[in-house]
């Protein structure tokens, strides 16, 4: 059984992850009693401040929560000696769900990209390899181009 002061650093930690997902989603906040860690975002997020790693039965808590939701599960993890700094704690995800967001970003690549590939967005700052996707629109929404990189990758659809 858990101490109350490990206690405090999990309910501290899920305050610290959502106050930094809040930067990009504003309603983000801790959820208590819904299941989901940090409700109020397009997600599942589960958050673990423990002494013990145990990512499969991080893994399998978030199947079971997204299976029926359809929602994109990923664990973060803040370890030990890890201060209040949330950009810098662990995220684990199934690579299944990871291989569609790298394709989002990274799929319109056919080699990997050198040195000379590399640029910053004259528009933004942000590094780029031949596009921008930081400040430049897509034109279509990310879960259309999910489904159609998967289509791709499992051979019913040729692009």
């Amino acid at each position: 059984m858990a101490s109350q002061a490990r206690k405090h650093r999990g309910f501290r930690t899920e305050r610290v992850v959502a106050e930094y997902l809040s930067t990009w989603w504003q309603g983000a906040c801790v959820g208590r009693g819904s299941g989901k860690d940090i409700v109020n975002v397009p997600f599942d997020v589960e958050v673990k401040a423990r002494a013990g790693f145990q990512p499969l039965a991080y893994l399998k808590q978030l199947k079971a929560r997204t299976s029926s939701s359809g929602e994109l599960g990923f664990g973060v993890i803040r370890l030990n000696g890890q201060g209040e700094d949330a950009a810098e704690y662990c995220a684990i995800i199934r690579l299944a769900d990871l291989l569609p967001l790298l394709l989002l970003k990274y799929g319109h690549l056919n080699s990997e990209p050198t040195d000379a590939d590399i640029d910053r967005c004259l528009a933004c700052g942000s590094y780029k390899i031949k596009r921008c996707f930081t400040c430049q629109p897509t034109t279509t929404d990310a879960q259309t181009a999910i489904l159609v990189k998967k289509s791709h990758m499992d051979g019913t659809i040729d692009l």
